[in-house]
């Protein structure tokens, strides 16, 4: 197969599904590996306001266009954010966009560049905020995927490509009556009590393999010969300490 020219191609632009705003899904790694330690060599798909900056996003609650009401979000009042994913992974494919280094190229062509690598659906932003044929046709294309939602209330066609991301028992519990695989954030200080499989790439479990080779948090397209039904991981990033307080009690 042919080397992509670009690094990073717009998959997808229009209107939000959460809020109607306008937002753009980017791919990036079509060229360049990921040096992600957790994840491993994965194609990275960003989802982002079109036309706010990231950080002016987060500082005025525009982001829940892309994040809707995730509680890992600045919080009203504090700006405590516990979003593992770091402003300046997101700002830099943000402005590659503004300077248009990233061609337009429809999801069914990206999907045969991806050349049976792994792709990461929702880098950054809730896979829930772009139509889910985007999602299904790049998954089709890929060795496999990981995919999370918050918006698993909202969108339950989603299943069949992402974890529900849960943040207490009360949640997961939910989750899986309504058929849902899930993914559930544990308190640093917290056992790991749920009865799920703990995430295997997380520092928890010693780091004995990458997203990219497990593959395991990829909804209902996940390998049926697992019998893992759900994930589970403590809560990682630079501010996990303050997850507890922030999550619990909190619903979409």
């Amino acid at each position: 197969m042919k080397r992509p020219k670009h690094n990073g191609a717009v998959l997808w632009r229009g209107p939000s599904r959460l809020d109607g705003s306008p937002i753009v899904a980017i791919v990036t790694g079509l060229r360049t590996a990921s040096s992600n330690p957790k994840t491993g060599d994965m194609l990275q798909t960003w989802i982002l306001r079109s036309d706010i900056h990231p950080t002016e996003a987060i500082r005025t609650g525009a982001d829940a266009s892309i994040c809707g009401s995730c509680p890992h979000r600045a919080q009203p009042g504090s700006g405590i954010r516990t979003c593992y994913v770091l402003p300046f992974a997101f700002n830099s494919v943000f402005d590659g966009f503004r300077r248009g280094i990233y061609p337009a190229i429809a999801p069914h062509n990206v999907a045969r560049m991806i050349g049976g690598r792994a792709l990461r659906i929702g880098s950054y932003g809730d896979p829930g905020a772009v139509p889910v044929r985007v999602w299904r046709t790049l998954a089709n294309g890929a060795s496999g995927h990981t995919g999370y939602t918050h918006q698993w209330r909202r969108f339950p066609s989603l299943k069949s490509v992402c974890m529900a991301s849960c943040d207490d028992e009360a949640d997961r519990i939910e989750a899986v009556r309504r058929g849902w695989r899930t993914f559930t954030v544990i308190p640093v200080d917290a056992d790991h009590a749920t009865p799920d499989v703990q995430c295997p790439a997380s520092e928890e479990s010693g780091r004995v393999t990458t997203c990219a080779n497990c593959k395991l948090c990829s909804g209902a397209m996940a390998d049926r010969a697992n019998p893992a039904r759900s994930v589970s991981i403590h809560a990682h990033g630079k501010a996990r300490k303050r997850v507890q307080a922030l999550t619990i009690g909190i619903t979409e």
